[in-house]
């Protein structure tokens, strides 16, 4: 069964920052590349994403961010 969901910034960046793949962020993560998540957004929700994402304390590469962004 698949289901729909808004993947919340938060999450996106807790995902990001764990060292823990058995974390609920982490398997979030998981399942939306498994497919079993289909993430929804919009642009708003994306250019949210990009400005969290470029905060200098992340200290995300931009390949990263990208590679994050294009899920």
């Amino acid at each position: 069964m698949k289901y729909y969901a808004v993947y919340d910034t938060n999450v996106l960046i807790a995902s990001l920052l764990t060292k823990y793949s058995d974390t609920a962020t982490a398997q979030v993560v998981d399942a939306i590349l498994n497919e079993d998540i289909v993430p929804l957004y919009n642009q708003e929700i994306m250019e949210e994403y990009d400005n969290v994402l470029h905060r200098p304390r992340f200290h995300f590469s931009e390949k990263r961010i990208q590679i994050v962004l294009s899920m």
